[in-house]
Formats: C-alpha cells, structure tokens, sequence
C-alpha cells in the first residue's frame, strides 16, 4: 500500500503553490463532472460526515471554496453540531432525570 501512496506524495511535495491551485481546480472539475451523472441528491452516512469533518477542521474557513457535496452552510453545522453534542454528551436530559428519580423518590400530592 504505501507503494502506492508514494509518488503521489512525491508528487505533492515537489509542487509548488501554483501547482497545487491547479490540482485543485482539476479535481473541483471531475467532481462536478461525476456530480452531474449523479441524479438528485447525494445524502452521507454518519461515518462519511466524521471523516469530512475530520479532514475539513484542518483547511479553516478555505473549505468554502473547495467542498462540493454539500454546502458550506451544512458543514459548519455539522460542525456545530458535532462540539455540542461532545459538551452535552455527559449531561443529556434523559441521563439527567434517570439520576434525578434515583435520588428524589417520587410523591404524589
């Protein structure tokens, strides 16, 4: 495997910014190309997110320019949602009131 990835980053590292705007714009040309074949739209797994979210963190806000399976609106909320659901995750309403009964037994009035 790594025979494979061997020249391209060969590749990459010996280019130079102009190069890499050019590989950039190529590649922005053959997903819209393959985009059209694709009929209606194109929904992404949870797992597919993640790993955009992942790779997009890194480019910053440059992601609008270059991210065309969904709109850059749409990333940054998965974004968003993505932090809210690591803060809330220990603290969710339902695990909330289950410690809640535990300790307060209920009364009826």
């Amino acid at each position: 495997m790594a025979k494979i990835f061997h020249p391209l980053l060969a590749l990459i590292a010996s280019a130079t910014d102009r190069e890499l705007a050019k590989y950039v714009e190529y590649l922005k040309a053959e997903n819209q190309i393959l985009r059209a074949r694709i009929p209606g739209q194109i929904h992404t797994t949870a797992n597919e997110r993640q790993k955009l979210i992942k790779l997009g963190k890194g480019i910053g806000r440059a992601i609008e320019e270059l991210i065309t399976i969904v709109t850059p609106t749409t990333f940054f909320r998965w974004l968003r949602d993505e932090k809210g659901s690591k803060l809330n995750a220990h603290r969710s309403w339902p695990d909330r009131l289950t410690r809640l009964r535990r300790v307060v037994p209920y009364q009826r009035c």
